[in-house]
């Protein structure tokens, strides 16, 4: 006969609370079903699964960092480097930087140090003319400053400096005309003026003739050991004849430990 457990039980079993249950319920993360009084339940071998998934226990669970041995074709040029995160990523996905740019000293020193033979430019980049690129590379990456769409930074939008660095970012995708923009920012910038904020950047980049796509990304169901939100903007040139693909969020979360 099946065991059932409870909220209560069941959280006990996994290692986490009760209300880490329900949400993880709700968002279908764990499978429940419903007793004759209309309590939520969950059976042994649900229970046995999510354990394994938290814990890494989970065969399955072969996690490791992605990182092609061969270097693609695709170009990329990528703003608002910061320390260079997000270009470690790409450059480990195969990709070949042509530019960076980044205004910071302290992040410009990082980047000197640790990747010297990247294409850094450390101007303001309104100052950077970008149209020597056109129709040579193939994603224009920026995560533009996020402060100003934040709710620790007031969300003052485009009222803030920081907040019309979307235009710069729309600026170089204009100028290079890549095959494929992302831009990245906080969940706070779905909802900022009422949605009009996110509205005007997408039509901006509609006008320069991209087909936009946006989802609200966790990174804790995406193999990173962190809780950190982010929207993710993806635009694709109109001319091209292919899908907008985000990546679709794991029933699991994985620890620093694993």
């Amino acid at each position: 006969m099946t065991k059932y457990f409870t909220v209560a039980e069941a959280a006990k079993t996994v290692g986490v609370s009760s209300d880490t249950i329900r949400r993880w319920e709700k968002v279908g993360l764990i499978k429940s079903y419903r007793s004759d009084l209309n309590y939520r339940l969950f059976n042994t071998e649900e229970v046995s699964r999510v354990k394994n998934k938290i814990s890494g226990s989970d065969t399955n669970n072969n996690f490791k960092f992605l990182k092609r041995n061969n270097k693609t074709d695709f170009t990329t040029i990528e703003l608002f480097t910061g320390a260079g995160g997000t270009a470690l990523g790409l450059e480990n996905a195969g990709l070949n930087h042509l530019l960076n740019v980044e205004f910071d000293k302290d992040a410009l020193n990082t980047l000197q140090i640790n990747r010297p033979k990247w294409n850094v430019i450390g101007k303001n980049i309104s100052e950077v003319d970008f149209s020597p690129w056109f129709g040579k590379v193939d994603v224009v990456e920026g995560g533009f400053p996020c402060q100003a769409f934040s709710y620790a930074g007031k969300g003052r939008g485009f009222e803030e400096t920081r907040g019309t660095l979307f235009f710069e970012f729309a600026r170089c995708v204009k100028e290079t005309m890549p095959k494929i923009a992302v831009g990245e920012n906080v969940k706070g910038l779905l909802r900022h003026d009422g949605g009009k904020t996110l509205n005007i950047m997408i039509r901006a980049l509609e006008e320069i003739g991209y087909r936009v796509s946006y989802k609200v990304l966790r990174s804790q169901y995406l193999d990173v050991p962190q809780k950190r939100e982010r929207l993710i903007i993806i635009a694709v040139r109109k001319d091209l004849n292919f899908p907008i693909l985000i990546p679709k969020e794991k029933d699991y979360y994985i620890s620093i430990k694993e």
